[in-house]
């Protein structure tokens, strides 16, 4: 029985390690955090410049939290305007909820867009927008998809 004990002890570290967390999870806890710290008038704007510089590897745990519809505390952000054909450095936006933030961030990280949300939306066109950038992450981010389409599979 002792020697049974032994090699019990000895092959539970092995599991362990074979069932740590992959670094994906870090990233979801990373942007969930960040999505919170939106809500907060203290935190928003640092929330807004960490999110952006995660950069694309974190789009798919963006677009999971674009039904987040929380009132945003602070209702502005400025993000540098990379394009080309830009004719001013900084865009404002005038933001309503956190899926305006989100969207808007997506855009700048990806340079893409769907919906103009930036500056205030129906809730019909939050919709659409989030429904497009679920589509759009699923087919970027394959491996990602369940993560993108908020926890479901997308049809």
């Amino acid at each position: 029985m002792h020697k049974m004990i032994k090699v019990i002890l000895l092959a539970l570290p092995i599991v362990g390690c074979a069932t740590s967390s992959p670094s994906s999870d870090s990233m979801a806890r990373r942007v969930a955090a960040l999505v919170d710290e939106t809500t907060n008038p203290r935190t928003e704007m640092q929330a807004f410049e960490q999110l952006e510089t995660l950069g694309p590897d974190a789009a798919p745990y963006i677009v999971h939290h674009l039904g987040d519809m929380r009132p945003l505390p602070i209702k502005e952000i400025e993000l540098a305007n990379g394009s080309p054909a830009a004719f001013e450095g900084v865009r404002h936006y005038a933001l309503e909820v956190v899926h305006d933030v989100l969207s808007a961030i997506l855009n700048q990280i990806s340079g893409v867009s769907f919906e103009f949300v930036y500056n205030g939306a129906t809730s019909r066109t939050r919709e659409m927008d989030k429904v497009r950038w679920q589509t759009w992450c699923a087919s970027t981010y394959p491996a990602k998809a369940v993560i993108c389409s908020g926890g479901r599979r997308l049809q």
